[in-house]
């Protein structure tokens, strides 16, 4: 994968913390109680992302099928991840709809934006828990933050000792350090090794919570109905 690239990838994330007061409004694509799919603008998205970018459902559903978190908490208590091996981030009942949804943002997104997702539910020891991030595409890439996986807001994780109101904030983690992100089969991610200290990069907030997959070994190793994934999205030179 190529410099600049990732240190892009790296700029859409801190910009997507961090805001601007003059960002214009997200675009819903999509909003109720658990799950809200927006498009929010991205000031820092250089020559621009490749957007629109046709991905169908049925292959958005084999990317969330394959995030995995597993957990690193040792403090906080493992909950949903209490098992030795990485546990799916999404669950079943939410990715079909979660998967046409991100299919259809990424078809309407422009190369300024970035689509982002957040998901609640009710856990039945925990309460609340959150499932929050965002993608985008760059050529071949498919670049997926998991900033949060089943996350309370409201026990006492590392810095956390209230409940945080992030569903603003998709790519804002609860807790930093709770758990690291994967992907199976591991051959469609781009190691984050490859990738640290090339020019430019400085990382997500939490590096291991940065999902670079290759669209093209991705599409290689399953059977997706007999279509393959494109080398180079569809992409629109036009900004929002």
């Amino acid at each position: 994968m190529s410099g600049p690239v990732l240190a892009l990838a790296a700029i859409v994330i801190a910009s997507a913390l961090t805001g601007c007061a003059s960002d214009p409004q997200p675009i819903v694509i999509h909003q109720e109680p658990s799950q809200a799919i927006w498009l929010k603008f991205d000031p820092r998205s250089g020559e621009g992302h490749s957007h629109p970018a046709t991905i169908t459902p049925e292959q958005m559903t084999v990317v969330l099928r394959g995030v995995r978190a597993r957990a690193r908490d040792i403090v906080g208590g493992f909950g949903h991840f209490a098992g030795q091996e990485a546990a799916p981030a999404f669950l079943p009942m939410d990715i079909p709809d979660l998967a046409t949804r991100l299919s259809l943002a990424l078809g309407k997104a422009s190369p300024k934006d970035i689509v982002t997702f957040y998901l609640t539910r009710n856990d039945v020891t925990r309460g609340q828990v959150i499932t929050s991030g965002g993608l985008f595409v760059r050529g071949r890439y498919l670049m997926l933050i998991l900033a949060n996986a089943h996350t309370s807001p409201y026990g006492v994780q590392y810095e956390n000792t209230s409940s945080i109101d992030t569903s603003d904030q998709p790519l804002l983690p609860i807790s930093r350090f709770k758990f690291t992100a994967e992907f199976s089969p591991p051959d469609a991610r781009i190691p984050n090794a490859q990738v640290q200290g090339k020019e430019k990069y400085e990382g997500y907030v939490d590096d291991s919570k940065l999902l670079v997959l290759d669209l093209n070994r991705l599409s290689a190793g399953v059977d997706m109905q007999d279509r393959s994934l494109p080398s180079r999205p569809t992409g629109a030179s036009s900004s929002r």
